[in-house]
């Protein structure tokens, strides 16, 4: 068999599933200070500069109080807590995790954790990626220093354990009565994307002696992680060769001219012609755009029996960030048939900005770009919809995509 080989024709560290973007804008400690140990006043100073930066940059402010979320009620309450008993790190990075948390983390709003911390020094901080913002911000000796404390210390340490608990192994069955296979995968983590880098492909070749006519991916429930993890390890083994592209909006700010405007250049959205642009784009207060053209390519592992294979993706609303990419890919390229529910969305492949707290070095990050969905919207408030509406429980959704596969013949 060939040797499969993957090409991707965007800028590496701008498409990676886990989703990471950060910027210092302002340090006040000089590179070679750096402390594990604050006063009061040093937390309030970081915490208004966060909320300073989120109001230039976080436009979806107005689409959470729409949604019951009272902003300045909760940034009013959470600052008086932090005046009145927050003494220590620990207890301003949880302040701040419940904070975004009743904000629902919604675009990847929140504080970085030191699991995540640790992917993000993985892949943008390696001494061959080339210089950008992230690699910057995570070159921060302050923020290099307190994400070593948090670590030594067992801070996020729950979080971490958590997420451990939620990447089981990729669940495969074959059914023989619909000649289906089916793939039941709960998340894209990058800790698992070695653990499953073989695993479709090889079950696949043990099963391909029986007849299939169907191959279903069940991703329901899966939050994300890397978008590596489906371009290798489920869009790879099949081979071929795609292309899409990708409307990006953003505002014109000193943080976005940071990450953005260098490399992609964007451009007013008054001068787009001939295309439709959200209606969001405007309420949300966004300036600029520009295009990301994707491609990705790979020769095929597998015999030419399961090529030919109806591809099928169970989606739900639960389906976020790098899942939501691999739905979007399938909804834009035609890859596989969407059947479910509209996912959860902010996916499409760009990855969260991050913000440096001047004084403790910790990193909040957020999506600083809204990117259009297959359907016209932005991506982060409608997710991915379906090719295939179903209402079905869990228990009858596979009876139901069996219907639907015995209709289509």
């Amino acid at each position: 068999m060939k040797r499969r080989i993957l090409s991707i024709t965007v800028i590496f560290f701008l498409l990676t599933a886990i989703t990471v973007y950060s910027s210092s804008l302002i340090t006040s400690r000089e590179e070679s200070e750096v402390s594990l140990s604050f006063t009061t006043e040093e937390y309030l100073a970081d915490y208004d500069k966060l909320w300073e930066i989120l109001d230039e940059n976080y436009f979806y402010f107005p689409y959470l109080e729409k949604h019951g979320v009272t902003i300045e009620a909760l940034k009013a309450d959470t600052r008086r807590q932090l005046e009145s008993r927050i003494h220590d790190t620990e207890g301003f990075y949880y302040l701040l995790e419940i904070m975004f948390r009743k904000m629902h983390n919604f675009a990847h709003l929140g504080v970085v954790d030191t699991a995540v911390y640790a992917t993000y020094q993985k892949y943008y901080a390696a001494e061959n990626v080339p210089d950008n913002g992230w690699k910057k911000v995570l070159q921060n000796p302050q923020t290099q220093a307190i994400y070593a404390c948090l670590e030594e210390t067992g801070t996020s340490k729950a979080v971490q354990e958590i997420n451990n608990d939620l990447l089981p192994d990729i669940e495969t069955s074959y059914d023989e009565e619909q000649n289906a296979v089916i793939f039941k995968i709960s998340s894209f983590n990058d800790r698992i994307y070695e653990r499953d880098r073989q695993m479709i492909a090889e079950y696949l070749a043990t099963v391909d002696d029986r007849k299939i006519d169907h191959i279903i991916f069940d991703i329901r429930g899966n939050p994300g992680g890397n978008d590596k993890y489906w371009w290798d390890n489920i869009v790879g083994p099949f081979g071929g060769t795609y292309e899409w592209v990708s409307w990006c909006y953003l505002r014109d700010t000193e943080l976005m001219q940071d990450y953005f405007f260098h490399d992609f250049q964007p451009e007013p959205v008054s001068t787009v012609q001939g295309h439709n642009v959200p209606s969001a784009v405007e309420e949300f207060g966004l300036t600029h755009y520009f295009t990301i053209p994707r491609k990705l390519s790979s020769d095929t592992v597998l015999k030419k029996e399961l090529q030919n294979a109806r591809r099928w993706v169970i989606i739900d609303e639960q389906v976020y960030s790098s899942a939501d990419s691999f739905a979007s890919f399938c909804k834009n390229t035609g890859w596989a048939t969407l059947v479910g529910k509209r996912t959860k969305g902010d996916g499409k492949g760009v990855a969260p900005v991050l913000i440096t707290l001047p004084e403790t070095g910790l990193l909040v990050r957020f999506s600083g770009i809204a990117v259009e969905s297959s359907d016209g919207g932005i991506n982060a408030v409608t997710g991915t919809g379906p090719d295939i509406q179903l209402n079905t429980s869990n228990e009858d959704v596979y009876d139901e995509i069996y219907r639907i596969i015995q209709s289509n013949g």
